[in-house]
C-alpha cells in the first residue's frame, strides 16, 4: 500500500522512536514491525480480521506505536492520504478514534517536540526534579497546535505532560 510505505519511509527517518516523559511517554513501532504489530487490532491471532461494523477496527487503520502509559494506540488511517494519526482508549469494547496529528509529518514533527520538552524529564524521578512550569506547557500545546494549523484539540498532549 502506498500510503503504508510512505508512513514507514517516515518513521525510517526518525531518529528515536521512543520519548519518555514522566510514567508515560510514546512509543513508535520500527518499520520492520508494524505489519507484525497489527495483531489484535486489525488481525486475531489466527489471521482473521477483526475489522468492521459500527465501533470496530477499520481495515485502513495501521497501528504504528502506543502511548506508554495505558498502551492506547497510535494509529495512521490510510483512507486519507495525509495520514492523518489517532488514538483510541483500548479494553473499551469499541474503538472511538481522537484525530492527534492531521498528518504523519506533523505527528512526527509533534513527537519532536515532545521530545525537546522531555529532555531531563524522562522518569519520575528527573520529572520531581525539573518540573515543567505552566510557560513551558503553554509553548509546547501552542507548538503542536500550530503545527496542526489549529485542526486538533491538544488535550491528548496535554495529558502526556501529566503523567
Amino acid at each position: 500500500m502506498r500510503a503504508t510505505a510512505r508512513y514507514l519511509a517516515l518513521r525510517n527517518s526518525l531518529e528515536k522512536g521512543e520519548v519518555s516523559f514522566g510514567v508515560g511517554g510514546l512509543l513508535l513501532f520500527e518499520a520492520a514491525e508494524v505489519d507484525a504489530r497489527q495483531v489484535g487490532y486489525s488481525v486475531a491471532p489466527d489471521g482473521s480480521s477483526l475489522c468492521g461494523g459500527s465501533g470496530r477496527w477499520r481495515p485502513t487503520w495501521i497501528v504504528i506505536g502506543y502511548e506508554t502509559a495505558c498502551g492506547d494506540p497510535l494509529f495512521i488511517d490510510t483512507s486519507d492520504p495525509a495520514l492523518p494519526v489517532f488514538t483510541a482508549v483500548h479494553g473499551e469494547g469499541m474503538w472511538n478514534p481522537v484525530k492527534i496529528a492531521v498528518s504523519a509529518e506533523t505527528f512526527l514533527e509533534s513527537m519532536k517536540e515532545f521530545a525537546r520538552i522531555a529532555v531531563g524529564r524522562s522518569n519520575p524521578v528527573e520529572q520531581d526534579q525539573n518540573p515543567l512550569s505552566d510557560d513551558e506547557r503553554n509553548e509546547f500545546l501552542a507548538r503542536v497546535t500550530a503545527l496542526n494549523e489549529g485542526q486538533i484539540e491538544a488535550e491528548f498532549w496535554d495529558v502526556l505532560l501529566t503523567c
